[in-house]
């Protein structure tokens, strides 16, 4: 791999040993991928976010990182965090997360801030073409194929290294000819709804592994139901970028998104296939739902607002708990905002902790594809929700 001068001296040991250390990880990961050099990015997000006891050694590094005095070099955020404001309602998860004090003080001793898995909705939003060290499966794919930025996968620490030399190997999807679609998804669907999208994500994700899909048939999708659909196929497969056509920007057209090539596969999307989705991944309980979240990845302020709307006139029901789950500046929009009374008037809450964090105790309902890839949950469309939580099941 080419360095520079600067980075050679890095290497060396000249600017500290721990630097030293960082730049090397990132060099002998380059070197693993072929990579020919490092490049600048121009943000970072992490996944070092939850001090529990399996992450000791991670939150060891980033112990010692902290203790140098190093900083990050561009905007750096991290996943979400427990909810401090929800303490007796997690009071058996937060009690798992020993760390959790120590990571969150060398976070912001570094300068990383902004809590949430949906970074975009903050204010760590890049540019087209820019490039990017982020971890969060959901959220590398949403940079990728809406905002046409580029980052590949990225891991704990390595996200942190990458923050800190401001640096990451030129390798995947950095590089135009490996950004090239591999699978047509032909969607065969009229007037599909968000749940139905993030079916299809599943499904995605379980035929294309780390391959890259590209998605036609999707007229007047939004940017949301893109987050949510790709959300599920990062969950169910290794997919990093899809090509949503007219939504990517480098796919304004099938050409564009296959690079000139023909799909190596041709996939016909179907209703029936999406059922079979939902059946696949669903958890049918014996006993009444306890628990239903909202907000995997975490909501935009419009996908908020839509739900308050629909809870206007309508409460939760005793026994149950209904959480919205939204970063921190969306919740502080709702909180000073005529949406806040509808909330308060439903019994919902709204927090900026992760979801798979707050139904407990089970049975558990959920709208998020993503959820239930990792725990399990009702998957239900969000109106399902509503109704279960105001209703009965």
């Amino acid at each position: 791999m080419y360095l520079t001068k600067e980075e050679e001296n890095i290497l060396a040991g000249n600017e500290g040993e721990m630097l030293s250390k960082l730049l090397k990880l990132l060099v002998q990961l380059g070197d693993s991928y072929g990579a020919d050099k490092l490049i600048e990015i121009n943000s970072a997000h992490t996944v070092l976010n939850f001090g529990l006891s399996f992450v000791n050694a991670a939150a060891d590094i980033l112990h010692q990182i902290a203790d140098e005095g190093l900083k990050v070099k561009v905007r750096t955020t991290a996943d979400p965090i427990i909810d401090d404001n929800y303490s007796k309602e997690m009071d058996f998860v937060i009690s798992l997360f020993k760390l959790q004090d120590q990571l969150l003080a060398d976070l912001s001793k570094i300068g990383v801030y902004g809590y949430t898995c949906t970074p975009y909705y903050m204010d760590n939003k890049p540019k087209l073409g820019e490039h990017c060290a982020w971890s969060e499966s959901s959220a590398v794919i949403y940079l990728n194929s809406v905002l046409g930025a580029r980052s590949n996968r990225e891991g704990g620490i390595l996200d942190i290294a990458s923050a800190i030399t401001g640096k990451t190997p030129n390798y995947g999807l950095h590089i135009d000819e490996n950004r090239k679609g591999h699978i047509l998804f032909k969607v065969n669907i009229k007037d599909f709804d968000t749940h139905e999208l993030t079916s299809l994500g599943l499904k995605i994700g379980e035929i294309a592994g780390n391959k890259i899909p590209v998605i036609e048939g999707l007229q007047n999708v939004s940017y949301d139901q893109v987050k949510n659909m790709g959300a599920a196929s990062a969950a169910s497969g290794a997919v990093a970028l899809i090509h949503v056509l007219g939504v990517t920007p480098e796919a304004k057209n099938i050409n564009d998104a296959f690079q000139g090539d023909i799909p190596e596969e041709t996939i016909e999307v179907d209703k029936r296939m999406l059922e079979e989705m939902r059946e696949k991944y669903s958890t049918e309980w014996d006993a009444a739902t306890k628990n239903i979240a909202i907000g995997c990845p975490q909501l935009s302020k419009e996908e908020v607002i839509s739900i308050l709307k629909k809870m206007e006139g309508k409460k939760v029901r005793e026994g149950v708990h209904f959480w919205i789950c939204c970063c921190e500046d969306v919740k502080n929009f709702v909180y000073n905002s005529e949406y806040n009374k509808i909330l308060n008037d439903s019994g919902m809450s709204i927090t900026a902790a992760c979801p798979l964090l707050a139904p407990q105790p089970r049975p558990y309902m959920t709208n998020s594809a993503k959820s239930c890839v990792y725990s399990n949950a009702t998957y239900r469309d969000i109106d399902s929700c509503i109704k279960t939580a105001t209703e009965g099941d």
